[in-house]
């Protein structure tokens, strides 16, 4: 059975190249290097909650004419 090449991305085997291979454990599945994450935030503390204070300012609005209990409770976004 021939690989499947689903978006044009297997190239032709070159002699030496050897970026790709890494050691095989006792199941034979590879064993890749640890990946290392740097954390980015977005929002500091205070944005995040000011943030948290809008969204539930705008929830309470949106129900505030429902004659129906929504799903969630604004006790959970609340700490």
């Amino acid at each position: 059975m021939e690989k499947i090449d689903t978006q044009g991305m297997s190239g032709e085997a070159v002699n030496g190249c050897t970026d790709n291979v890494y050691p095989h454990d006792e199941n034979g599945e590879p064993i890749l290097p640890q990946a290392e994450f740097k954390e980015l935030p977005i929002f500091d503390n205070k944005e995040r909650a000011e943030l948290k204070e809008i969204m539930i300012e705008a929830l309470k609005d949106y129900y505030l004419g429902e004659k129906t209990h929504p799903a969630w409770t604004l006790d959970q976004f609340q700490e």
